[in-house]
């Protein structure tokens, strides 16, 4: 064969990979759209489907024209010698062919993702490597349709190498070319891909901040494929295990804008100290604080005296203190652990190279400080994100994981990620009775596993069925279907109930004790494409059960917003009298009108802030106003926020850039 032969079934063999690739995200999009955005949606006048189409084509073309740069220059390359020729013709086939079955499994592994996470492909990916890789594996294999995934990609790859073995037919060995045919041949491809890989003809080349199209964040969320998904998500990850001095003039702006006055930059600042508590300081309490796996705040609005998932925390919520205008501020375990322990916005600090840092943020600073043993309690593995090693560098006296308590109960069984909840809450009473014992307050942590993917209803508890309407069913079919579905029902009940017996159990046996639950996240899932449902995305429960002889001063005030940010600084107030702590959250039990605390008022996601009156969307910067008082259903309209919100909106943005800029000083120091 001719160079220029060689030279044709190279380009022909490239273009038909590039055009693969294109077709392939494209036809995803255009699918992704069919099955994700609801109908409500889509009907919208003056909806971006255009634009969502058309700026998803050249993130398309863009990851396309970077996937064949290197095979067309070592094409390229290969063509200063016969003999380089022929091999790389062997070797290009197959190298497309791997090219291609990546992109198609990056693409099958995308629908997947997003239909759990109502997202394309983010830096929790990573948790495959992170956490317990062969609980994640049985997880996908149980909650996946894995063969059909496998048999769809098979299925690609074949249509792939029968369009390459077509793509070689007809071509003449023999083919030449003047030079400047060559000359032509050559520099049109490369200058073809300069500007496909740079994505615009404009200013600037197409980047992250290109798929804000449209107010509506479902629409937003389809514009970039897999692949740059991907891309995106390993910069996050990369760039989260590094840490830089950060300016002190940074600091003071951010921090003012925080706190809502001129300040400076110094941390010293957030320290406060706890009211004086006489209560406290004649029998120091015991405190517990339950972290319970997907403990969503949307599936307990199916709760129905029919179906009663609370089991027995029902009398609980019902007795008891229970903050319904809450969310997580975490969307993951270890991102909402990271965030309780050291106030780190990183989900992976634990891992890191500043796991063995000082953290002033420390949760169990103030607990050591006051005498109190720490022990953290998890059903699952504690050396999962090497929590194990952190926590006890954090101060904890001992750490208590699956294989601790079955030691002391042999009839526990583990699952994929842990044993049942129940025997848990079992070694937490046990460690309150020692407390009692011993005459020294306890501080127990605790980390339910129960209610996690692949659900699992224990054995022997009976299963239950669940009735649901259609309309039920169907706003939940993202999350499962059929029996999967009435699973999910019974595991949820499952791990509530058996938190409600260890309330109860705790409240005659050890009754000086303050119980704090919550869930890690909402449920994921469950899809949230309606604007107005943001906030319920993230919406968890905050139960909180305080003996009467702690209550001085305290007041239950149910319409409060509050996030996780706000629950330790609520024990430590209910907890220590005249304790230092380092403050960057509100005591939600505190009299409203007496705080000047700058971090009441509002409840804190990174996508969502929460106040008394409505939620503020920090990615479409759109306000609702909530429908009644003291839930998170708010109105499918969005209005103006009044002054005092739109001052309290102004301040809680300022969260996210406050805390990463707070972790760089503790890690890095300053500039």
């Amino acid at each position: 064969m001719t160079r220029l032969a060689y030279y044709r079934r190279q380009i022909r063999q490239l273009l038909i990979l590039w055009a693969s690739i294109v077709v392939l995200f494209s036809v995803e999009r255009a699918l992704m759209f069919l099955h994700f955005v609801p109908s409500s949606i889509r009907s919208q006048p003056h909806l971006e489907t255009a634009a969502l189409f058309t700026k998803g084509l050249l993130f398309d073309i863009k990851v396309a024209s970077i996937t064949i740069a290197l095979p067309f220059l070592l094409g390229l390359l290969s063509l200063l010698h016969p003999a380089a020729s022929r091999l790389w013709q062997r070797f290009q086939t197959a190298l497309l062919a791997v090219l291609f079955a990546i992109v198609a499994a990056a693409a099958i592994g995308n629908w997947f993702y997003f239909s759990v996470y109502g997202h394309q492909f983010d830096v929790f990916m990573f948790g495959l490597f992170d956490e317990d890789t062969r609980a994640v594996v049985k997880t996908m294999w149980s909650d996946y349709p894995v063969i059909r995934g496998l048999i769809g990609l098979i299925a690609a790859i074949a249509l792939f190498a029968w369009l390459l073995n077509r793509s070689t037919r007809r071509l003449n060995p023999q083919a030449s070319a003047s030079k400047g045919v060559w000359f032509a041949a050559v520099l049109l491809p490369i200058l073809a891909l300069v500007m496909g890989i740079r994505g615009s003809f404009g200013k600037f080349p197409l980047r992250q901040s290109a798929v804000y199209i449209s107010a509506v964040q479902q629409i937003n969320k389809l514009v970039p494929n897999a692949l740059t998904s991907i891309s995106w998500a390993w910069n996050d990850y990369r760039n989260s295990n590094h840490f830089a001095p950060v300016s002190e003039a940074e600091g003071a702006q951010i921090i003012s804008q925080l706190i809502g006055k001129t300040s400076n930059a110094d941390l010293n600042q957030f320290i406060h100290t706890t009211p004086k508590n006489p209560a406290v300081e004649q029998h120091q309490p015991n405190v517990v604080f339950a972290v319970m796996e997907s403990m969503s705040a949307h599936l307990l609005a199916f709760d129905s005296p029919e179906r009663n998932l609370l089991g027995s925390l029902k009398n609980h919520f019902q007795q008891d203190w229970v903050y319904h205008k809450f969310v997580s501020e975490g969307d993951g375990t270890s991102d909402s652990l990271h965030r309780f322990f050291i106030r780190s916005p990183r989900n992976n600090i634990s891992q890191s190279t500043a796991k063995n840092k000082p953290f002033p943020t420390n949760l169990f600073t103030p607990y050591k400080q006051a005498g109190y043993r720490i022990v953290y309690i998890t059903a699952g593995n504690g050396g999962w994100r090497d929590f194990d090693n952190f926590i006890r560098h954090l101060g904890a006296d001992e750490i208590v994981d699956e294989n601790t308590i079955k030691t002391r109960y042999p009839q526990a069984v583990s699952a994929t990620w842990g044993i049942p909840d129940e025997y848990m809450f079992r070694y937490a009473a046990d460690e309150l009775k020692r407390a009692e014992q011993d005459g020294k307050p306890v501080f127990i942590m605790l980390l339910s596993i129960t209610n996690h993917p692949p659900y699992q209803l224990p054995a022997p508890h009976q299963r239950q069925n669940f009735h649901l309407t259609a309309q039920e069913q169907s706003r939940l079919s993202s999350l499962a279907q059929g029996d999967t579905l009435n699973e999910v029902f019974n595991t949820y009940k499952y791990s509530n109930d058996q938190l409600g017996n260890f309330i109860s159990q705790v409240k005659q046996n050890s009754p000086r004790t303050i119980i704090a639950a919550t869930g890690d996240h909402n449920m994921r899932a469950i899809s949230y494409p309606a604007p107005q449902d943001t906030a319920l995305g993230h919406g968890v429960p905050f139960y909180l059960y305080v003996p009467p002889e702690y209550r001085a001063g305290a007041q239950y005030q149910p319409e409060r917003a509050g996030s996780h940010k706000d629950i330790v600084p609520t024990l430590y107030a209910l907890s220590l009298s005249q304790a230092q702590y380092y403050q960057t959250g509100c005591n939600l039990t505190a009299p409203a009108e007496d705080t000047d605390n700058p971090f009441c008022g509002y409840g804190y996601n990174p996508e969502v802030i929460l106040t008394d009156h409505g939620f503020y969307n920090t990615k479409n910067q759109q306000y609702r106003t909530w429908q009644n008082g003291d839930t998170l259903i708010a109105n499918p309209q969005p209005s103006t926020p009044s002054a005092a919100d739109q001052q309290i909106i102004q301040q809680a943005i300022a969260n996210s850039p406050f805390l990463e800029w707070q972790l760089n000083r503790i890690v890095a120091g300053t500039k």
